[in-house]
């Protein structure tokens, strides 16, 4: 398809259709995208009554309201972008999701955004200690036999018991470092140190800490800090454009607030492949 694909997800109440106006409404962006709110069938999450025909001056084009299940998750997402294809063939399509891990690989989607309410607490982004040591023994427990069969990092797979209730696993320092140095690694690392609801920002290209929403004091820095680290690590030391933005999309006062709108509108420019951009944030 020459469609555009923008997604933006995040956990519940962090803003997201509010951050996605203010893409809409910006100068320079797509002239009427199309919009797209997806849903488990299984959640609380219902449609408004006034949400299926958008208003003439909202800013998208058409507005669907798209449930889904666990069974067909690769299956829905085509469907609906066919039906904005065949009315309009080069358009930019936004998709609203909640921080569902399914929806995370559900469409080989052109550009990520992610969008979270401002900490109160790091453990609402963070494990805590004790959590970080049970998700790494479920890690282990979970990918270890996966992983020596699939990439061979492990020459006995005897080590590994699978079977019954309980899943034990023996790996060697030099094993362990070849797993999280695998292809897996990074999805093993997310899965360790943060909570589930924010494993998607780790491929996300931009990740919004919404300061309009959540805590406002010292630990939302820290956080920020904390999260600039992980994201550098799992992008690589040469990371060199800023993909986090702790701001008010909302507010015009906020310094953070345009550059962050020049950076998804760039990104929408050149179908979710960065170009060099003498006003990108550093």
């Amino acid at each position: 398809m020459a469609l555009t694909v923008l997604f933006v997800s995040g956990p519940r109440r962090s803003g997201k259709s509010a951050v996605i106006q203010q893409f809409c409404g910006a100068a320079g962006a797509p002239s009427a995208p199309h919009y797209i709110r997806i849903t488990n069938v299984k959640g609380d999450k219902r449609q408004p009554l006034d949400a299926r025909a958008p208003a003439k001056d909202c800013g998208v084009a058409t507005a669907q309201w798209v449930n889904y299940d666990e069974d067909h998750v690769f299956e829905f997402l085509p469907v609906a972008l066919r039906r904005i294809y065949h009315q309009d063939r080069h358009a930019v399509v936004i998709i609203e999701a909640d921080a569902d891990p399914l929806l995370r690989h559900a469409y080989p989607y052109d550009c990520r955004v992610f969008v979270m309410p401002a900490p109160h607490r790091p453990s609402e982004i963070f494990r805590t200690s004790f959590q970080a040591a049970t998700a790494f023994k479920a890690v282990l427990d979970d990918t270890a036999a996966f992983a020596g069969e699939i990439y061979g990092l492990v020459e006995d797979d005897d080590k590994f018991d699978v079977g019954g209730t309980e899943q034990r696993s023996t790996i060697t320092a030099n094993e362990l470092r070849g797993l999280i140095n695998s292809p897996l690694g990074d999805e093993l690392a997310t899965r360790i140190l943060l909570q589930p609801c924010y494993h998607g920002l780790i491929e996300s290209d931009i990740v919004v800490v919404n300061k309009a929403i959540g805590g406002t004091s010292h630990v939302v820095d820290d956080c920020v800090r904390r999260l600039e680290k992980v994201l550098t690590h799992v992008r690589g030391q040469d990371e060199t454009r800023r993909t986090l933005f702790c701001c008010d999309p909302q507010d015009p006062r906020d310094p953070l607030r345009d550059k962050l709108i020049r950076r998804v509108l760039n990104l929408l420019s050149t179908n979710g492949h960065t170009e060099d951009d003498p006003e990108a944030p550093v």
